[in-house]
C-alpha cells in the first residue's frame, strides 16, 4: 500500500490533498488490486472519495476478485458514496468474481442503497405499489416521466 491508500482509509483529507497535490497515484494498486478509491469507498469517506474521483481515480477499476468501489460501497451500505459513484459513471452491472454485482451485495434493509442501484426501476416499482413516500423520495426532475424497459 502507497501513503495515499493509507490516508484514503483513514479519512486523512488534509493529507489526501497534499498527496495529491505532489504527484501521488490514484492508479497506483496494491498486493490484493486495490487502488485508493476502494479505501475511501469502502469506509464512507465521501470528501476523498469525491478528491479521488476528481483527480481521475478509475470509478470502474477492479481489485483481483473484481470488486470495483461500488461494490464495496454497496455491500456496506454506504448510501453517498454509491450515489457520487453512480454520478460519475460506475456501472452498477458489473460482477465480481463470484458473479455478483451491487445489488446483489446490498444487506437486508438498504432499501435506500438497493433503490439507487435499481435506478428508475425502484421508483416505477414504488409508484406501481402506491408507495407515496418511496415515490417522494426517488423522484427527481430526470426520472418523472421515465419509462419502463419496453418503453411503456
Amino acid at each position: 500500500s502507497t501513503p495515499l491508500h493509507f490516508a484514503a482509509g483513514y479519512n486523512r483529507v488534509s493529507v489526501v490533498e497534499f498527496l495529491l497535490a505532489h504527484g501521488a497515484d490514484v492508479h497506483s494498486k496494491d498486493k490484493g488490486g486495490l487502488v485508493p478509491l476502494h479505501n475511501a469507498c469502502s469506509y464512507g469517506h465521501y470528501e476523498v472519495t469525491e478528491m479521488l474521483v476528481k483527480n481521475g481515480a478509475n470509478v470502474n477499476v477492479a481489485d483481483l476478485w473484481k470488486f470495483t468501489p461500488l461494490h464495496e460501497a454497496a455491500a456496506k451500505g454506504k448510501y453517498d458514496i454509491v450515489r457520487l459513484l453512480l454520478q460519475h459513471g460506475a456501472d452498477a452491472n458489473k460482477k465480481n468474481r463470484d458473479g455478483a454485482t451491487p445489488l446483489e451485495l446490498v444487506r437486508e434493509g438498504d432499501q435506500d442503497v438497493a433503490d439507487l442501484l435499481r435506478g428508475n426501476a425502484a421508483l416505477l416499482d414504488a409508484a406501481k405499489k402506491g408507495n407515496l413516500a418511496r415515490v417522494q423520495r426517488l423522484l427527481t426532475v430526470d426520472n418523472i416521466n421515465c419509462r419502463d424497459t419496453q418503453g411503456r
